[in-house]
């Protein structure tokens, strides 16, 4: 009667360990995982572009911070400031005429 019991306790071991290996198989090619993992890829490069920008902003909050001519750079094209010695001449763009 133990063996039996063994035997039986045996068998729905082995029949949920299958069980769970078929789940998580069926679940690894499921749609759901696929578009999850699909969408997971698409955020990690966007991570990876927003840490690109994120560094060249570094950079040029750097150079903003030590770096006269960057600053006067700055100034002269955001500004429109100039040297006192300095005359500044400000040229239109023709505008597109559309017949």
């Amino acid at each position: 009667m133990e063996n039996i019991i063994k035997l039986l306790l045996g068998f729905a071991f082995i029949i949920l360990v299958g069980h769970l290996g078929y789940q998580v198989y069926a679940q690894a090619n499921s749609p759901t995982y696929l578009k999850l993992t699909q969408e997971l890829s698409e955020v990690k490069a966007g991570n990876s572009k927003i840490q690109e920008t994120n560094d060249l902003l570094r950079v040029k909050i750097e150079a903003l911070r030590t770096d006269p001519r960057a600053i006067e750079r700055k100034v002269r094209d955001e500004l429109g400031m100039a040297r006192p010695d300095e005359v500044v001449i400000l040229l239109k763009r023709p505008e597109k005429r559309t017949p």
